[in-house]
């Protein structure tokens, strides 16, 4: 069987309706039983568990074969803690295979605020003996939407501290389908020979834009006119800390920062390799999002 973390959310969510769609013999571990109910398909199972018990991970964990092993969010100190607890209680009850979703900013110098935690996280995988698989995701097109386009659609500026940094964002969309087809195949390698993967993919988008290319494929879809400005960190911090709250702010700054030193610039054909078709585009993704 395989189970899937962070079912009732975006990622593990759309990961779980595909695998289900697939025919795969999958259950979904969530923390809240009502939001389970309103986000797993129906006649998925729910494991109902506690980032902050373990004896309730391994009871979810029971009889599970692969994992996949969608990362939480939150207070640093709290993810650190609960990836910790997962990697602990996938250790203990024998799960073959685990595919873990982490980030592409992964290297010891980066200035973002969760690169410590999921650096720890993959730590904890290549020390605990599992068989384990990482997926280091790109920035999210849907973030890049939600957080910065969409304030910019009313204000008419996106104003960010990342000069002419460039990034290739990739949608949760596209890294839910990588993770399902790579699940799949590891879950059945896993049976055959129980093999150690420990391979790593860097799913991205297909191109690199500049904040001032993202502003104009933004006005061209939307018919907005936003102008892409470059501000200090000082001040997107104090505009982050009016409009959200702790840990936030911090998340944010110290991200821009990470993509100002191009560690969200590359593009890996990883995700297209994964998906078996090119990996969607920004410019796609915000037309997809224009007439949804």
């Amino acid at each position: 069987m395989i189970l899937v973390t962070g079912a009732s959310g975006s990622v593990g969510g759309m990961a779980l309706r595909r695998l289900s769609a697939m025919g795969c013999r999958v259950a979904a571990m969530a923390r809240s039983p009502r939001k389970a109910q309103e986000t797993v398909p129906a006649g998925v199972p729910v494991r109902i568990a506690d980032y902050d018990d373990v004896a309730s991970l391994e009871t979810s964990f029971a009889g599970v074969s692969s994992l996949l092993f969608v990362a939480s969010d939150g207070d640093g100190r709290d993810v650190l803690r609960h990836h910790a607890n997962v990697i602990d209680a996938a250790a203990a009850t024998g799960i073959k295979q685990v595919i873990f979703t982490s980030i592409l900013d992964i290297e010891e110098t980066s200035p973002f605020y969760y690169t410590p935690v999921y650096r720890d996280a993959e730590r904890r995988l290549a020390e605990s003996g599992l068989n384990y698989t990482i997926l280091r995701c790109g920035l999210y097109c849907d973030l890049l939407l939600s957080h910065w386009l969409e304030p910019a659609r009313a204000t008419g500026e996106l104003c960010l501290p990342v000069g002419q940094a460039r990034v290739a964002p990739v949608s949760r969309a596209d890294v839910a389908a990588a993770a399902a087809a790579l699940t799949v195949a590891a879950d059945r390698n896993g049976q055959m020979n129980g093999q150690v993967n420990g391979k790593m993919y860097e799913l991205t988008g297909p191109r690199a834009y500049a904040f001032d290319e993202i502003a104009e494929v933004a006005n061209e879809v939307f018919g907005t006119r936003i102008r892409y400005v470059s501000c200090s960190p000082s001040d997107y911090l104090r505009r982050a800390w009016a409009d959200m709250h702790d840990p936030w702010p911090h998340a944010f700054t110290t991200l821009c920062a990470s993509i100002g030193e191009g560690r969200y610039a590359r593009v890996s054909t990883d995700s297209a390799d994964l998906l078996g078709r090119p990996a969607t585009d920004l410019r796609e993704f915000l037309v997809r999002s224009a007439v949804a």
